[in-house]
């Protein structure tokens, strides 16, 4: 059967962009829906129990779907018609017929199915679930009592680390406010804002000394490793790597210890996914210690930085599927 991948996504996602640009170069068969667009355009007919869409110049049936890559889809967006109850009512119509339509796709032609990225997004359950597949990682604790975040702080010789738990991005209804929550350590003066997780739990490591970082992108059991290093004033690797808007990053690939890459696929395996992006850092000694999971997590840069190649991944596995 001839490939024909279904890209669902938003109108403004780049590695989407980056993903087509490389499919039109390679053959690979595709269309986009932009769902934050293409419903402006779209006609959607259900008859004789066969759902249909059809928006620009694609006009698609479920059985000729091959397989579904899962970006960035963003909330519908209607025709307005001056009534926002109606407008919602009307963006509503619109995400069930799309969905629906969606959901007479297999689940394992997904990359990945939105039930199984949620089920491998919490960071509580991917840090008990990694360390049971043999990965390590940080001495953690994540509480809301002030009491028990004093002592971690106090037994922990190297240092604390804190993180959000859900999410590290703010989006604002101005984009240029949106906020990013960086990865960063306590410090003494910190101690004053301690009292404020009593009404919001928090997320504490211990505090890695890491002389690197790594992206791991994977892709049905497909491994590609880049290391990424950059420094703080004191000579020691970046706490966050993403500090800087990563303009200062020295990126090289890396090949992953066996054990390592064993545990993952298990790992990635358990969840029913097909793609995953993982973090992790490595000590002086080489050992990996893993930090967390992104089902749906971002790569491209790494390919346009020119240290991977991960679109043809997708193309070797996509083509001809």
């Amino acid at each position: 059967m001839k490939e024909h991948v279904l890209i669902l996504t938003n109108s403004l996602d780049v590695t989407s962009d980056y993903l087509c640009s490389r499919f039109k170069q390679k053959g690979v068969f595709f269309s986009r829906f932009n769902t934050d667009k293409d419903c402006l355009t779209t006609a959607f007919l259900y008859k004789s129990g066969i759902p249909s869409i059809k928006w620009l110049s694609n006009n698609l049936k479920p059985e000729q779907i091959t397989a579904v890559i899962l970006r960035r889809p963003k909330p519908i967006e209607v025709q307005k018609n001056g009534d926002i109850y109606s407008d919602n009512h009307t963006a509503g119509e619109w995400s069930e017929v799309i969905e629906g339509f969606l959901a007479h796709i297999e689940e394992n032609r997904w990359i990945n199915h939105p039930a199984k990225n949620s089920g491998a997004s919490h960071k509580v359950e991917q840090l008990s679930r990694s360390k049971k597949f043999g990965l390590s990682i940080p001495r953690t604790l994540i509480t809301n009592n002030i009491h028990e975040a004093e002592k971690f702080i106090l037994s922990e010789k190297n240092g604390v680390i804190i993180k959000p738990l859900s999410s590290g991005f703010i989006e604002r209804d101005i984009p240029e406010e949106d906020t990013i929550i960086y990865t960063n350590e306590f410090k003494k003066e910190n101690y004053k804002f301690l009292k404020g997780i009593e009404f919001c739990p928090v997320l504490f490591q211990e505090k890695i000394p890491k002389i690197f970082d790594v992206r791991m992108t994977m892709l049905d059991g497909i491994i590609v490793a880049i290391g990424m290093k950059a420094f703080e004033k004191n000579g020691n690797q970046r706490l966050d790597i993403r500090r800087n808007n990563m303009s200062d990053v020295e990126y090289f690939p890396l090949t992953v210890p066996k054990n390592v890459s064993v545990s993952v696929r298990s790992l990635i395996q358990s969840y029913g996914l097909r793609f995953a992006t993982l973090d992790f850092g490595i000590i002086e000694s080489g050992k990996w210690y893993f930090f967390e999971i992104n089902p749906n997590g971002q790569w491209a840069w790494l390919d346009l930085y020119g240290k991977s190649d991960i679109a043809s991944v997708f193309i070797k596995q996509l083509k001809g599927a």
